[in-house]
């Protein structure tokens, strides 16, 4: 009997587990579909769309038991019976409630998904839904759940879900992000472990070229590395996630700020289907976050603001991705009021972030990219959206841990662009191999832009530091050893060949180094928190011939530069 009890327990737990996977994607649907119908008013498929997932959500969570959710979606489906039968309009105010409703239903389902069986007071909600599902002065919604259809009993629901779930397990099979991550910390160590190998090979073939054995040797060495890279990108693929799990949230998000600040917004989506690592995408949120909530609240202006300048009432913003090689580009757009550079001078001036003889001859990009200086803010009051200066500051770091880039422009009266770019995947990473002096160091292909002969620039010094220019720009010149904490070069950095030209967004930075050892795909590892003090060092790798090397950052190599006043140089 125990032994019956166990499996039908063990049962249970699979069927609600689910239910709970095809109720998070109904419900992450919802919050868009309810935000679409608001300005769509008259699209019956929509509000059919809408009807059939609360709809299933209910007829589910009854078979379970789960009486709160039951209840719930039972009112906020005879809401959305009365809308789809044109018996109640679209308001706002319905779907202030319906959003509400979701926004409940989400707490109910983590609730189910920890397995606190706390009970929610809902009745003010229900009351709502109530009244709003009253057309005109008449009869409120039923308040009782229908008592025809009371909830089997677990034996009875076991045996339909079972079905249920039994059809849709034959095309997929959920795995734990545990076993993925483990699964892709062993495609590392494969990736080392082939680099190690073709390092060997290539020795082997130096001093025994055209011998039988070499050669078969290097053929088992190709298939190995091609079956190697094959893999890698199948595991990766089992990693990634489409963006639209990100952007889904936005509509709402724009919708209420949009309500709550009483302007007219409108939101676009483009390139949804575009994945990325989840890694990339559980960390990527909160930026496009405060990105979104500062279009809405510094670049959207008032429908009065906007009549009067000769535009639509009703601003758009535009959140779009692609693919660009091994990068994803994430462009954020808004038609609204731009930036007002001579403010953001000023205010970096009166900051002392910029002298007033460097504000005279910055570009328009440069003095658009000093809102991302930490604590920046041009904003005349606090609003519960923006005004602190903890927010663009916070998109740069947040985008630098990821080994992207984010990049802003703005035209005045015209609207704001900002482009983030990210590497598809934070485990793996192109890498240029560059010598200095004795040591080896990894430089992220993200982040180099071209490479020059010394001999082919001429040199200058200001304040006693090396700079050059390439084209339009002065660019400072730095030594990795010196700016690493490390021993200073043996040997003086002007006479060094080469030149890595290295930066992100408009920023540039110009690495002296003795030679280039080829690109290579690495494995990124983290370093402990007591070997990670440089801010210059983003983690450490294993070659082809067993010696751990550094990866540089180079978004940190400048902060440490600009620490030392040398970045004060890079102007036109």
């Amino acid at each position: 009997m125990t032994k019956d009890v166990d499996i039908h327990l063990d049962e249970m737990k699979e069927i609600i587990s689910d239910f709970l996977v095809e109720a998070d994607e109904l419900v992450g649907s919802l919050d868009g579909n309810l935000v679409e119908l608001e300005s769509a008013p008259g699209d019956a498929s929509l509000i059919n769309e809408i009807f059939r997932a609360v709809h299933t959500i209910k007829g589910t969570s009854s078979f379970l038991g789960l009486s709160q959710i039951t209840e719930l979606t039972h009112r906020a489906e005879d809401v959305l019976n009365r809308l789809r039968k044109c018996e109640l309009p679209v308001t706002p105010e319905i779907m202030d409630v319906l959003l509400e409703s979701v926004d409940s239903l989400k707490g109910l389902l983590d609730d189910v998904r920890c397995g606190d069986g706390r009970v929610h007071d809902l009745s003010s909600l229900l009351t709502k839904l109530s009244a709003a599902g009253r057309p005109g002065d008449g009869p409120a919604l039923t308040a009782e759940i229908n008592a025809s259809s009371p909830l089997p009993e677990p034996e009875k629901h076991l045996e339909r879900m079972a079905g249920i779930t039994k059809s849709a397990g034959q095309k997929t099979i959920r795995v734990s992000v545990e076993r993925l991550d483990t699964l892709m910390n062993m495609m590392g160590e494969l990736v080392l472990g082939r680099n190690s190998l073709m390092q060997s090979v290539n020795e082997l073939n130096a001093c025994r070229a055209g011998d039988y054995d070499t050669e078969k040797l290097n053929q088992a060495t190709t298939a190995v590395s091609f079956i190697t890279s094959e893999l890698q990108m199948a595991v990766m693929k089992m990693r990634m996630q489409p963006i639209g799990r990100v952007f889904s949230k936005f509509p709402r998000l724009v919708r209420d700020l949009a309500r709550d600040h009483q302007k007219q917004v409108r939101l676009t989506l483009s390139g949804e289907s575009t994945e990325l690592d989840k890694s990339v995408i559980e960390q990527i949120n909160d930026p496009l976050v405060h990105i979104v909530r500062n279009s809405c609240d510094h670049g959207i202006e008032a429908p009065e603001e906007r009549s009067a300048r000769g535009k639509p009432p009703t601003g758009t913003i535009t959140l779009s991705a692609s693919q660009e090689g091994s990068y994803i580009l994430i462009r954020i757009d808004d038609d609204g009021r731009g930036l007002d550079t001579e403010a953001i001078a000023s205010k970096a001036v009166e900051r002392g972030l910029v002298s007033e003889a460097d504000r005279r001859v910055m570009s328009q990009s440069e003095i658009c990219n000093l809102v991302f200086e930490p604590g920046f803010s041009t904003a005349e009051k606090v609003t519960d959206i923006s005004g602190r200066g903890v927010g663009m500051d916070v998109v740069r770091t947040n985008i630098q841990r990821l080994n992207g880039t984010v990049e802003l422009s703005s035209r005045s009266g015209a609207g704001t662009t900002i482009i983030i770019k990210l590497p598809l995947t934070l485990a793996i990473i192109q890498g240029l191999l560059v010598q200095s002096d004795d040591d080896v160091f990894v430089l992220p292909m993200s982040s180099v832009h071209e490479t020059v002969k010394t001999a082919d620039v001429r040199v200058h010094y200001i304040s006693q530091r090396p700079v050059f220019r390439l084209r339009d720009s002065v660019i400072p010149i730095i030594g990795l050893q010196d700016s690493l904490g490390m021993q200073k070069s043996r040997i003086t950095m002007t006479e060094k060949p080469y030149i890595v030209v290295a930066g992100q967004a408009d920023k540039r930075l110009g690495i002296m180094v003795d030679g280039f050892l080829g690109q290579e795909e690495v494995v990124v590892k983290s370093l402990a928190t007591c070997l990670g003090g440089s801010s210059g060092v983003s983690g450490a790798t294993i070659l082809g011939d067993g010696r751990i090397r550094l990866i540089i950052d180079v978004g940190g190599l400048y902060a440490s530069a600009k620490r030392t006043n040398w970045m004060e140089l890079n102007q036109s």
